[in-house]
């Protein structure tokens, strides 16, 4: 759900993108790429499964491998200039597009979904445990207002 928030795609999508047979942490690429190519991600996963990397399918819509660079994510500091030279590796690609999705959807900061990642055995875990924090969350915010009449101390007196 919250790929198909975040890149403003039905549910529907997602879940038939998902469904094509690519790693689960790679359908966040997916949705990316298809965005910054301004195509349909099914274009996306039938490039992905003929064995193109993230780099050649980039390379395949003119745009340059930097479409993985992200301020605060991998590559870090000067390895930026790096891919401009060699080509991101797919494990690169798949880890920077999960960790600016995730830091910016659930409003954190890198840094902690690299540690939260590197608890977990994936992103698709990952994102799991912060729906399950956010819905826990949620419930204490319901189950405090739906008992709260505004009659706290000092009132209705």
């Amino acid at each position: 759900m919250a790929i198909g928030n975040y890149y403003q795609v039905p549910e529907r999508e997602v879940v038939v993108i998902r469904e094509r047979a690519l790693p689960p942490d790679e359908v966040p690429v997916v949705f990316y790429v298809a965005r910054a190519a301004r195509v349909q991600p099914a274009i996306i996963v039938d490039l992905r499964s003929r064995g193109l990397s993230w780099a050649d399918i980039a390379f395949h819509f003119r745009l340059t491998p930097d479409i993985y660079y992200f301020p605060g994510g991998p590559p870090y500091g000067k390895a930026h200039g790096y891919w401009k030279k060699h080509r991101p590796r797919d494990t690169e690609v798949v880890e920077a597009v999960n960790v600016h999705f995730l830091s910016d959807y659930h409003r954190v900061t890198p840094d902690v979904i690299r540690a939260e990642r590197s608890r977990g055995p994936s992103y698709v875990v990952v994102a799991q445990n912060f729906e399950a924090r956010s819905r826990k969350h949620d419930d204490r915010d319901e189950r405090g207002r739906s008992g709260d009449r505004g009659q706290g101390k000092g009132r209705g007196r």
